[in-house]
């Protein structure tokens, strides 16, 4: 935000009548224990950028005042998951910026390519895209964690049981301009300086409570909520990952600013561990950030980062908001570029790391010297690895399955203000809000999944309107699957889970009932096949048939008939034999799977010519009748 914006709306928020100052936090055990596990870092102190970028305190334009250009951060980003594969991967959001720019953020875990179920801390900065301090903060915490990790056991340590996800520049549109906003809302989007004056503050496009442009106008809220590819993209990240902690980088007003953004909107429901968390980041920069307090009170906007994301999820959320609170630091000046981007040296890296040189303005010293940002930074990543401070589904299932939980509500914007004369409004807009997210049951059998709450705060913007908070919670469930690597879903449960609760099941169990099947093949023959009388003198051909009952467990099988005897093929009747041949020997039918009890007619011919002589008495043959397989 730009100081002249935060003088402004202050000034709206002191002449609101009524509205009072929350309350400091009760005590949070999660928080505490957060806090105690941050001190038990050890964290050592720096005097340069993790990155080991070094530039000269006079720095002017000529140089870009020492930070970085886009493409620059994003080589550095490519290097840093080159160099380290097995600890970081390189992402590129699914949505190119509104000009068609690649936003690239990297994923940092122990491990990184195991989904298996660790909490996501989510870090993004620079939404605003000519505040460069907050974008070079959010790289350089990356570039911390990774160094920081490879020299201090105990950070190392966090890695396993928490996911980093961390796009150093949203905005990248507006990072490449030096401009505020992004160039939404023209169609197409225009070249060149142009895009100056227009497009969309994407810190005020986030469809929860969007519409009623306190905090922004008509333009510069969007084209409707979330309509920003560049907000999708951010929100995609929240609603298909587990985040329970999220900060969004900003510039430059030296403070932590929390939910929620409209004083008549009321209180968060977990006001006192989204404060008490607030607090300890703020107690972490060794009391260099004083400054605490929701963002209504600081001064009023609609459709911010924070607001959807806590309602959405539940999770923390908080805006840092980075360098400020030096007269020098937010002076233009031949190597200031104002305050969104001051002196790199001095202001920039002595907010982040709390060194400040010798020669730097007293003011300088007073706001920097000994009040590092970054041991806010991980103060907040050691509370996402703290399970009290959202939930956890433990349990067995077999190795290598997929489990899932999803959540479908609606979400809803704010009465919305219309670009009309006198003005006019349209009723509050219905946002469908669908949470995905996954892990692959390790090979051990036994998973944790650590998730928000099901259960989710019931929000100030609803169908009717704005109804103020805190007003409890929504008792849902989220919907837990559970599938084969196949895809195949062979369970599905719903979970109630509360925040700082622990549930156990187990899930995917395949018992088994059967029996087994002897190999059979039998066969029942019906009664004897007979042609009744021949009459002599007379070319004829005579019809004799029987049935075969056939049962067979076999893969396939063959029903055969075979004459073995003495002038087989031939009837005899004692030492006489039929001129004719017996028709209706060899196969009778073939299977290619079981059959049971299946009646199988059989059916002989014998042909007598006018001039075959025949012998008074039976001709007659004994046949072999054969059930037989290949596949038993």
């Amino acid at each position: 935000m730009s100081l002249r914006s935060k003088v402004m709306g202050a000034a709206v928020a002191a002449a609101l009548v009524g509205c009072a100052v929350p309350a400091a936090a009760s005590a949070e055990p999660n928080v505490d224990a957060a806090v105690a596990a941050f001190k038990d870092l050890g964290l050592t102190p720096l005097t340069t950028m993790p990155s080991g970028r070094v530039v000269s305190p006079t720095v002017g334009s000529a140089d870009n005042f020492g930070y970085r250009t886009y493409d620059q951060i994003n080589q550095e980003l490519a290097n840093l998951a080159s160099a380290n594969p097995s600890l970081v991967t390189l992402k590129t959001a699914p949505r190119k910026s509104v000009e068609g720019r690649e936003i690239k953020y990297v994923e940092i875990a122990n491990n990184v390519g195991a989904y298996d179920g660790r909490p996501v801390y989510f870090m993004m900065g620079s939404i605003h895209g000519d505040e460069w301090a907050a974008g070079e903060h959010t790289l350089e915490f990356i570039y911390d964690v990774i160094n920081t990790s490879k020299t201090n056991a105990k950070v190392k340590a966090l890695l396993d049981k928490v996911r980093m996800i961390v796009i150093p520049v949203v905005n990248v549109d507006g990072w490449v301009r030096n401009r505020r906003a992004n160039c939404g809302g023209i169609t197409p989007p225009p070249a060149g300086s142009t895009c100056a004056t227009t497009g969309t503050d994407m810190n005020r496009n986030y469809p929860f409570g969007w519409g009623s442009n306190i905090g922004v106008s008509f333009a510069a809220r969007g084209l409707g909520p979330g309509s920003e590819p560049e907000v999708q993209n951010t929100m995609d990240i929240v609603k298909n990952n587990q985040v329970v902690a999220l900060l969004t980088n900003h510039n430059n007003s030296h403070a932590f600013f929390y939910p929620g953004l409209e004083v008549a909107a009321g209180f968060p429901a977990d006001l006192d561990s989204i404060r008490g968390l607030s607090v300890a980041m703020a107690n972490a920069t060794n009391n260099g950030y004083t400054n605490v307090r929701d963002s209504a009170h600081d001064y009023e906007t609609s459709g911010e980062t924070i607001d959807w994301s806590y309602y959405a999820t539940r999770g923390f959320a908080v805006t840092p908001e980075t360098v400020g609170g030096s007269t020098t630091c937010n002076r233009a000046s031949a190597t200031n570029k104002a305050g969104k981007a001051p002196n790199y040296v001095n202001c920039t890296t002595g907010d982040y790391t709390g060194y400040v040189p010798d020669d730097a303005a007293a003011d300088i010293k007073a706001a920097y010297g000994g009040h590092a940002m970054r041991d806010a930074f991980y103060q907040s990543l050691v509370y996402s690895t703290i399970a009290s401070g959202h939930s956890v589904i433990n349990g067995t299932a077999p190795a290598g399955y997929t489990l899932k939980v999803t959540k479908d509500f609606n979400l809803y914007t704010n009465t919305i203000r219309l670009n009309t004369t006198p003005a006019s409004f349209s009723p509050p807009q219905a946002i469908p809000t669908h949470l995905e997210s996954w892990m692959q049951v390790p090979a051990n059998g036994k998973f944790s999944f650590h998730v928000n709450p099901s259960v989710r705060p019931v929000p100030p913007y609803r169908a009717e309107g704005m109804v103020p908070g805190p007003s409890g919670y929504y008792q849902e469930s989220w919907t837990l699957t559970c599938s084969k690597p196949d895809g195949t879903v062979v369970d599905t449960k719903t979970v109630l889970v509360d925040k700082g609760q622990t549930t156990d099941l187990s899930l995917c169990t395949e018992g088994t009932v059967g029996g087994s099947v002897p190999a059979t093949l039998a066969l029942t023959l019906g009664a004897p096949a007979t042609f009744g009388a021949f009459t002599p003198g007379v070319d004829a051909e005579y019809t004799a048939s029987t049935d075969a009952t056939v049962i067979s467990t076999a893969g396939d099988a063959t029903l055969s008939v075979a004459d073995t005897g003495a002038n087989p093929g031939y009837l005899t009747n004692g030492a006489f034999t039929l001129a004719k041949p017996l028709q209706g020997l060899g196969v009778v039918k073939t299977w290619t799977a079981p059959t049971s009890n299946e009646k199988v007619p059989v059916t002989f011919k014998q042909a007598i010519g006018k001039t075959d002589a025949l012998r008074t008495g039976t001709y007659s043959k004994t046949l072999t009748f054969t059930l037989s397989t290949t596949n038993p």
